[in-house]
């Protein structure tokens, strides 16, 4: 039926996004799922900042799912292979309403490669999200700057760091972000 994809820098609401627009087919009876990748150790369930959050199945790959539902959400969805956007077209393709987030950029300010290929998809609702600057706390944010002991990280990094304690994350804007 409709794919919706939700993106975004860290802290900017995506979780909250995504299970906002889910809830009401909850409500509707629809048979809903929501998922989240196994490498996602910060939370069990999404969980959104603002303290909102669901149960959700943790998987590897995509394409574990079998069929069975009318509604997909998929959270953190940049930390998903990038071959796992074959999984989403097929579920456009069999009429499902299918709602990813994610992180647009990698901390380098490249675009991750399984949003490129969801792109590449033509989504029928793009919703880009921004944060308020961790820097200037002005609420234009659109990068995620990665931090090792006070300073950017700027190369020899893979595009898909864990959230995992050994890196801080900030929401820059334009302005702050710091590029190589």
């Amino acid at each position: 039926m409709a794919l919706t994809l939700i993106m975004g820098p860290m802290k900017s609401g995506k979780s909250l996004e995504l299970i906002a627009r889910v809830a009401p087919y909850e409500f509707a009876e629809k048979k809903v799922l929501y998922l989240q990748p196994h490498s996602d150790v910060r939370d069990s369930g999404i969980t959104s900042r603002a303290g909102i959050n669901t149960k959700a199945s943790r998987v590897k790959s995509l394409a574990e799912i079998d069929n069975g539902f009318d509604v997909i959400a998929v959270d953190e969805v940049n930390m998903f292979d990038e071959k796992d956007y074959k999984t989403i077209d097929k579920w456009v393709g069999e009429g499902k309403e299918v709602f990813v987030s994610g992180l647009d950029l990698d901390y380098s300010g490249r675009l991750m490669p399984i949003v490129k290929k969801i792109f590449e998809l033509k989504p029928d609702l793009l919703i880009t999200k921004l944060a308020v600057c961790d820097v200037c706390h002005r609420y234009n944010a659109q990068f995620t700057q990665i931090l090792d002991k006070g300073k950017p990280v700027l190369e020899g990094l893979p595009s898909l760091v864990p959230e995992d304690g050994t890196y801080v994350y900030e929401a820059r804007c334009r302005d702050c972000y710091v590029r190589k």
